[in-house]
């Protein structure tokens, strides 16, 4: 609308009486960037297991929109000429492992506002890169996994890390090594874990020994960032459609599977169904 014809227009609506129609404001999402460095102690275990400190580099961008908290990786995909991939076949490849990753991660939990009754989606974001990008947050080496690993299964060359993957891993393990990318440690003896003494171990977890499952455990605290990063927000005068909360109280949230959703749905009708037969009576 250009400046003139608004002029006219509040003419118009002040003779009338009326209010000024409102105009569409485009908020710019509140964006962190991660940078910093996680480091696992060395502990040993089982009597004479030593396994030695791990350290890795985080990089990643943590956003909230006013509807959603999220984190985005960059991950640039480097394929080994030994896998004789097209490009084509690159892209594929890693749209696939974007689609696995963010399938696994997304729909799992929201952040309740238990003050303002408000929901905020929590997920994460992969972005796929096949050709050199300078800035990417992570690099990941896709490879073929080494002959004699079905015999050796457990030795380190046979075993996906962060940084890099084989060109046949499975869903869970890619989200489980994206775990890492946000600062996530593991949760089996062996693995980079979180202390030396009374580690976080699991046995269904994404981040434990549920990365080898089908169908791992999404935990609570797998997404407690995301909850902090929200509480450092001032949502009061948040611009996205919050100014004016009351001070906020937030709470991780599980999203009801399916098939809860579909048995609430049958259990609701059911009552309907019985109080419907009572009024009759």
């Amino acid at each position: 609308m250009s400046a003139l014809a608004r002029t006219r227009l509040a003419l118009v609506a002040a003779s009338l009486a009326l209010p000024l129609p409102a105009l569409a404001v485009t908020v710019a999402p509140y964006v962190e960037t991660i940078e910093g460095r996680v480091t696992s102690p060395a502990y040993t275990y089982g009597g004479s297991i030593s396994v030695p400190s791990f350290s890795w580099e985080l990089d990643y961008d943590r956003s909230f929109d006013g509807v959603s908290v999220v984190k985005q990786v960059e991950i640039l995909f480097s394929f080994v000429n030994a896998l004789g991939f097209s490009d084509e076949q690159k892209a594929t490849w890693a749209a696939g492992a974007e689609r696995a990753i963010e399938s696994i991660w997304n729909g799992k939990y929201v952040i309740e506002d238990t003050v303002n009754d408000k929901v905020y989606s929590v997920g994460v974001d992969v972005v796929p890169l096949v050709v050199l990008a300078p800035g990417a947050d992570q690099t990941v080496s896709v490879e073929l996994q080494p002959a004699g690993c079905a015999a050796n299964p457990n030795d380190l060359a046979c075993r996906d890390s962060m940084t890099r993957w084989f060109e046949d891993s499975t869903d869970s393990i890619k989200a489980h090594e994206f775990g890492h990318m946000i600062g996530l440690y593991d949760e089996y003896l062996g693995g980079a874990l979180n202390s030396a003494t009374n580690p976080i171990l699991s046995s269904d977890g994404l981040m434990g020994l549920g990365a080898l499952s089908t169908a791992p455990v999404m935990y609570e605290r797998y997404y407690q960032q995301h909850l902090s990063f929200l509480a450092g927000i001032d949502l009061a005068s948040y611009p996205g459609g919050s100014v004016g909360l009351q001070t906020p109280e937030l709470v991780l949230r599980p999203v009801p599977e399916p098939g809860t959703w579909a048995l609430m749905g049958a259990g609701a009708l059911l009552i309907g169904a019985r109080l419907r037969r009572r009024a009759a009576a």
